[in-house]
């Protein structure tokens, strides 16, 4: 039973909006109500903005897997994790998108059924998430109430001027530019070769330890051909940390902060800041611009493959900031 309802689960999330009337006729009985709720919420706000960006995503696949991590007579938690590929459509035919998405779900067993009560997405609360991973569900005597219906339905409001363009918080000045020693080709290459599947002769630093993020975007940038130092090499500060990488780059002339007058591009290492966490916490590299506006990006940690910007920015993360090399 469990594995037929979280195949169901996972079949909702991956299916669009508009593809969804021979999905629900039986969720309800496995998904607490306000927890469809949210779902469809979300789903219509990326809807939305694929319209607003005149793209579709087809070829929709899916797989997932889980892991029981505790149980007890009332509860069962387990850790989720839903790996999806499309394609966007009209734009780069050929070109696969994916991404890795983990889930905590706390499911109540009662009289022989099973229904999820409690599900939270690793990316878009960490810290909530973390909290849930950790708690013993002896010790829960009422579940974390989530509302994110009035977010979503603000966010749906206010679509047409959330996406008038992508602003980035940049310095006013850019500093002068030389020849070029950063190859593009060869960092997205690597980029999408790496992002789903890390690559074996680098340390993987999970979330116990900080996560992957920077330590993925610095091999990245060693791949384009900035060589490593003994400052910035495997596994120091400047290479496995946000902030550290950042102020590394920019001190030492090796790339600058994009002006405010500029747009994001190929190639472009972008630094996310969440007000959950109140800080940059997470690192992605740009491998394509889309014609409409949008941008694709590959990262660790939350594992993505030729992701859209738009569907993270400005709904999870409320500022980018961006480096281009020289």
């Amino acid at each position: 039973m469990l594995y037929e309802n979280l195949y169901k689960l996972s079949y909702l999330l991956s299916t669009p909006y508009d593809k969804l009337h021979f999905v629900l006729q039986d969720i309800d009985s496995f998904l607490n109500q306000d927890i469809t709720e949210e779902i469809l919420l979300k789903k219509l706000l990326n809807f939305e903005l694929r319209k607003k960006f005149n793209y579709s995503i087809e070829n929709i696949k899916f797989k997932y897997k889980y892991k029981i991590l505790h149980q007890n007579n009332i509860f069962l938690k387990l850790k989720f994790t839903l790996e999806q590929s499309f394609l966007i459509k009209p734009f780069l035919n050929d070109v696969i998108s994916a991404s890795v998405k983990e889930y905590i779900l706390i499911i109540e067993n009662s009289n022989n059924k099973i229904k999820v009560q409690f599900l939270i997405e690793k990316e878009e609360n960490p810290i909530l998430y973390d909290y849930i991973l950790n708690i013993d569900l002896d010790n829960i005597r009422r579940l974390p109430s989530i509302n994110y219906n009035n977010i979503y339905a603000k966010e749906l409001t206010y679509i047409r001027s959330l996406y008038k363009q992508f602003n980035v918080v940049t310095d006013k000045l850019e500093n002068s530019k030389r020849n070029s020693i950063f190859n593009i080709a060869d960092a997205c290459a690597y980029a999408q070769q790496f992002a789903l599947n890390p690559n074996p002769n680098y340390k993987y630093f999970d979330d116990n330890i900080g996560g992957d993020c920077s330590n993925f975007a610095s091999q990245i940038i060693n791949a384009g051909g900035i060589n490593k130092t003994n400052t910035w090499k495997p596994y120091t500060y400047p290479w496995i940390r946000v902030e550290n990488l950042y102020s590394y780059l920019i001190s030492n002339n090796i790339g600058y902060k994009i002006p405010e007058n500029n747009t994001l591009s190929q190639g472009c290492l972008i630094q996310f800041y969440s007000p959950k966490t109140d800080r940059f916490s997470h690192t992605g590299f740009i491998t394509y611009e889309l014609t409409n506006g949008d941008y694709l990006y590959c990262c660790h940690s939350y594992n993505k493959l030729n992701y859209p910007l738009s569907a993270v920015f400005p709904i999870i993360y409320h500022k980018l900031r961006a480096v281009k090399f020289y």
